[in-house]
């Protein structure tokens, strides 16, 4: 006969396959304000070296009345007017922007994606350079880190600019759209980048005028550059003078503008020579740039001579839609179209 007494086997709790879930949602939901606070600590810390390290090469970056948001999935830093002083190109330049936002994905590091809030202006002291930019949209996304990043990449529309540049007659412009687009090469060993930049819908009176037209114009320029390196450069005339030096090229792909009958394309490579001017040679095919040559300075009779020449180095090829294929070359500051050299100058670029 059994012993008869209490039993102590116990009933396994209902509700007991939750807990594990619940310290997970818990942990998540205690952790998570943290972790965006230290990454924003961090993007804010990393701003202000930059800031610093921007004012010891002459560079004043201003951002007033800092603000930190964008709580949970992401860290905004945003400011009104955004202001710049600095020097470029030999000359002191001050900046404005209305409105400046930046935002970093808060799992996806070295991203950074800034809106801009228009108007921007910038001015030198001296006043040689006065320009004011308008847009309705405008993004710049950055990959990568500074000093060395993978990926540039810009896209407005809708940008209207006007202002002066040195002794040129009023600069000014309308696009319906812009966009620009700069990759690193990984496989290469010469800090190079693809880049592909085009300009939709223009409208710029002074081209205008030399193209002798009123449709909007298109343009588009890609290719690679080389020797993209942005270290130890404290200014623009140090960066050019270092790829210089490096022996930087660009291998141009794609050059192409269009409005109406006007075509314009170019493929080739450039550089810069030792007294800072651009060289090398484009193999170019154009059409209903007569007029444009002639403002020019280009003896008209170049223009006769270049079809034929044209239709005889190529076989006819071209010939019958009325383009004319000669090369573009750049050589001691001057542009020679075909084996005429022309009185258009390049000076140079610093």
């Amino acid at each position: 006969m059994q012993p008869k007494g209490p039993k102590t086997s116990k009933r396994p709790n209902a509700y007991s396959w939750l807990l594990p879930p619940v310290a997970v949602i818990m942990a998540v939901a205690v952790g998570w304000p943290v972790f965006w606070y230290v990454k924003s600590r961090a993007a804010a810390a990393a701003l202000t070296a930059w800031t610093t390290h921007e004012a010891q090469l002459g560079r004043a970056w201003s951002c007033p009345n800092q603000k930190t948001s964008g709580f949970p999935f992401s860290v905004e830093i945003s400011c009104a007017n955004l202001l710049f002083q600095g020097e470029i190109l030999g000359k002191t330049m001050t900046g404005t922007v209305r409105g400046f936002r930046a935002t970093s994905q808060l799992l996806r590091t070295g991203n950074v994606l800034a809106q801009l809030d228009p108007p921007f202006a910038a001015k030198t002291r001296d006043g040689t350079f006065d320009i004011t930019m308008h847009w309705s949209e405008l993004l710049l996304d950055l990959e990568g880190q500074p000093g060395a990043l993978d990926r540039v990449a810009v896209a407005g529309n809708q940008v209207k600019l006007q202002g002066k540049i040195g002794g040129i007659d009023p600069v000014e412009g309308a696009f319906g759209d812009v966009s620009g687009d700069f990759v690193v090469i990984r496989d290469r060993h010469d800090h190079a980048y693809d880049f592909m930049v085009s300009v939709n819908q223009g409208s710029i009176p002074a081209l205008n005028s030399l193209l002798d037209t009123q449709l909007p114009i298109d343009m588009q320029v890609g290719g690679t550059i080389s020797q993209v390196d942005l270290r130890g450069a404290e200014t623009l005339r140090d960066f050019l003078e270092k790829w210089r030096l490096a022996n930087g090229h660009v291998e141009l792909t794609t050059g192409r503008l269009t409005s109406g009958q006007i075509i314009f394309d170019a493929k080739g490579s450039l550089d810069l020579d030792g007294q800072h001017r651009v060289k090398g040679r484009l193999e170019a095919s154009f059409a209903g740039l007569d007029k444009a040559f002639r403002q020019l300075g280009v003896d008209p009779t170049l223009i006769t001579a270049g079809r034929v020449l044209s239709g005889l180095l190529g076989g006819g090829k071209g010939g019958g839609t009325g383009r004319m294929n000669l090369p573009l070359t750049f050589s001691e500051g001057r542009l020679s179209i075909g084996p005429v050299r022309t009185q258009i100058q390049m000076p140079p670029l610093y």
